[in-house]
């Protein structure tokens, strides 16, 4: 009796495998990353990843004050959510903020099959509270974060003067060293987040770039162009 229940068992085993090799998904043409299913992979802008592109991915490149660009010459920093007013003979920095740039949650994306509508929602525009924000985030993530001994080496606090009536944040630099313009942007390049993110998401897709997050079906990350933005493939 025990001798059938094990071939029994072993006919049974050797089916399921048939079954999932000839109807499983076809998966030519397709890269499969894969992880645990009930614990989706994290990425978070602040924080140091195994993959080091990782924090180039996604909408990591857009959101600083100062964006991340590589043209033949080299890497360069291009004016994102700031713009680089100048730095005075005190080491005090002036940035004006763009304040007329939304949030991609100003819009609602929707795709279906291969028809993509965008819905405009309430304008959720940049402003000075979402840097607060994202400083007090990056200054509590401590040595955890790479931002975190950036800004922490570069400013005598994770806080800014402003803005004034014309928008212009100032931010007190250290003076144990001349400060160019090249090294200012790439210090103040981190990623800011919206004050109303969720501290404890497992990433964050809501950002102010050209592209916008539409969402995941059957597990693939979709992108569309923003309407505020000229976006180029």
């Amino acid at each position: 009796m025990k001798k059938y229940i094990l071939i029994g068992g072993g006919v049974a085993v050797a089916a399921i495998i048939a079954v999932f090799l000839l109807w499983k998904k076809d998966l030519s043409g397709e890269i499969v990353i894969p992880y645990i299913a009930h614990q989706r992979p994290t990425v978070d802008p602040h924080l140091p990843d195994y993959l080091p592109l990782s924090d180039k991915l996604d909408e990591v490149l857009f959101d600083g004050l100062f964006n991340v660009s590589a043209n033949p010459s080299g890497i360069t920093y291009e004016d994102g959510l700031g713009e680089f007013i100048g730095i005075d003979d005190k080491n005090v920095v002036t940035i004006r903020l763009k304040t007329k740039k939304k949030w991609h949650d100003s819009y609602f994306p929707k795709a279906d099959d291969d028809e993509v509508t965008i819905e405009a929602q309430e304008d959720r525009f940049f402003s000075a509270r979402d840097l607060r924000y994202t400083l007090s985030r990056i200054q509590q993530l401590g040595s955890l974060s790479p931002d975190n001994i950036l800004v922490g080496q570069a400013l005598r606090n994770f806080s800014f003067d402003g803005p004034d009536i014309n928008d212009e944040i100032r931010m007190q630099f250290s003076g144990d060293r001349i400060w160019l313009e090249a090294d200012i942007k790439e210090i103040l390049s981190f990623k800011i987040l919206p004050h109303t993110s969720d501290t404890q998401a497992a990433r964050f897709a809501i950002g102010s770039g050209p592209y916008m997050t539409i969402d995941r079906k059957e597990g693939v990350s979709n992108y569309y162009r923003n309407p505020d933005d000229v976006a180029q493939i």
